[in-house]
């Protein structure tokens, strides 16, 4: 009776945890973000909460991230710089200070236009493709 009772102390214990963990205050800074280098012209760091995800790319001129499509909505904000997005045939070019909507489910490719571009995304929910490195997209041609 004992080491059931200890036992869901501990698990009652590790349950508050990981709950708390989710639910911390964290103060991130963008160019410090971990990073990845997902091909020759494309940075991404990433911060992940319990519910969504920031991505903080930088671009090369003439980086391209493939058509691709995913469950998340995404918000994307340029901070610098210039892309061009192309959804179901249409271009839209977003530049500094400027941002595009994309709906979850709807294919879409992304092109950068100046060297150096830095494009901030803000996925709902989180990119789980991401967190366990699934993304195989960016090295499509």
């Amino acid at each position: 009776m004992k080491t059931l009772k200890f036992k869901l102390l501990i698990l009652s214990l590790v349950t508050v945890t990981v709950v708390h963990a989710q639910t911390t205050v964290q103060h991130f800074v963008l160019e410090k973000l971990p990073t990845k280098q997902l091909n020759g012209k494309i940075t991404r760091g990433l911060f992940s909460g319990k519910n969504a995800t920031i991505g903080y790319f930088t671009f090369a001129k003439g980086a391209v991230v493939p058509l691709h499509h995913h469950v998340n909505e995404q918000y994307t904000i340029i901070l610098k710089g210039s892309v061009k997005v192309t959804i179901q045939g249409k271009e839209y070019i977003v530049k500094a200070g400027e941002g595009i909507f994309i709906p979850s489910n709807i294919p879409h490719l992304f092109e950068s236009l100046e060297d150096g571009t830095i494009d901030m995304d803000f996925f709902s929910p989180k990119r789980e493709d991401w967190i366990k490195g699934t993304d195989t997209y960016f090295n499509k041609k």
